[in-house]
């Protein structure tokens, strides 16, 4: 799973055709009166001059000049937001990349971005993750991730690369937030990086943040949170066979990991049947610290958060599984 982020938009402009006049007894000044009779396609050459500068100022500027244009279209104003929160987006993404994440947020503030495009929202993701706001930093990739799949919001479909890499970066961070952010706890319905399929792209691999007591097979409290949502989310999928694959981190032997993540995953297993799942449904593997997990950008992050990472459990709902490096 390792892909990059970029997002093309077009433009088109549509011609308006009314000057409005200049109302008997009117007191406007003349500057305001020649702003108001401006037809909308007249503002053509300031708007294209702003686009081809990067002048968001002056682009935001005369958006909202045109909003209040009769004759503007809304399928124009609405192409001309999403060009603005598209320049928007690319001019932020080379700050953060220099590290000047203060800056970059000023470029994604509502004026410069009305539109959330999956780019602005993954973003944002990365401003949160630099600040270790894991939570905050999952919730925008798995917001990202939706509008990946819904072609409304998302009328270029995204490349597979850019799918791969923007779940890869909500999972990891969900991992780190201890919180499985992409279920609805009650209603079991899923979400970003938890859904099965994003534009024609299968997401096979589902790693999932159930904690556990360090070195045993215990369920925290944040465990049991995150294994309750998980089990809404079974049932929501009226699954016939669903794997539990227990996961460790690179601490301790060989053998002392693959009890632990068989353990564990058969602990997890456990707490489902006595919340409600039927035990012939779940199958439990455990592949203590042979596959670790591959972060999209390992830079991202200190051992001590692969570790964390690392120390999961992933599931497969209605298929088969590899048994490679399986604990025997």
């Amino acid at each position: 799973m390792k892909p990059i982020i970029t997002c093309f938009v077009a433009a088109f402009f549509v011609s308006g055709c009314n000057t409005s006049v200049k109302p008997s007894g009117s007191t406007m000044t003349t500057q305001s009166t020649a702003s108001f009779s401006m037809a909308c396609n007249n503002y053509a050459t300031q708007v294209n001059r702003a686009k081809q500068s990067k002048n968001l100022d002056k682009l935001s500027q005369l958006l909202k000049t045109l909003k209040s244009q009769s004759d503007c279209s809304q399928a124009y104003l609405k192409t001309l937001e999403r060009e603005l929160s598209e320049i928007a987006t690319q001019k932020a993404s080379v700050l953060v990349k220099r590290g000047e994440v203060k800056q970059a947020e000023k470029w994604l503030e509502y004026q410069y971005t009305p539109v959330n495009l999956w780019s602005t929202q993954a973003l944002r993701g990365d401003i949160a993750a630099k600040g270790k706001q894991w939570k905050t930093a999952a919730e925008f990739y798995n917001h990202a991730l939706d509008l990946m799949d819904n072609p409304t919001a998302t009328p270029t479909k995204p490349s597979p690369a850019e799918i791969k890499m923007v779940h890869s970066l909500a999972t990891e961070t969900q991992l780190l937030a201890g919180e499985l952010i992409a279920i609805n706890g009650r209603s079991g319905e899923s979400s970003g990086a938890m859904r099965d399929n994003i534009r024609g792209v299968e997401i096979r691999e589902r790693p999932i943040p159930v904690q556990f007591v360090f070195g045993k097979t215990a369920l925290t409290e944040a465990g049991k949170d995150s294994a309750n949502k998980l089990l809404a989310f079974f049932q929501n999928q009226n699954s016939t066979r669903i794997t539990l694959i227990g996961y460790t981190d690179r601490i301790g032997s060989d053998a002392t990991n693959c009890i632990l993540s068989r353990g564990r995953a058969l602990a997890l297993k456990d707490y489902l049947i006595e919340q409600g799942c039927i035990e012939t449904d779940i199958i439990t593997m455990g592949k203590g610290k042979r596959q670790p997990l591959e972060p999209y950008d390992p830079s991202r992050y200190t051992q001590d958060m692969i570790d964390q990472m690392n120390r999961r459990v992933e599931f497969a709902i209605d298929r088969e599984v590899s048994h490679t490096n399986q604990c025997l």
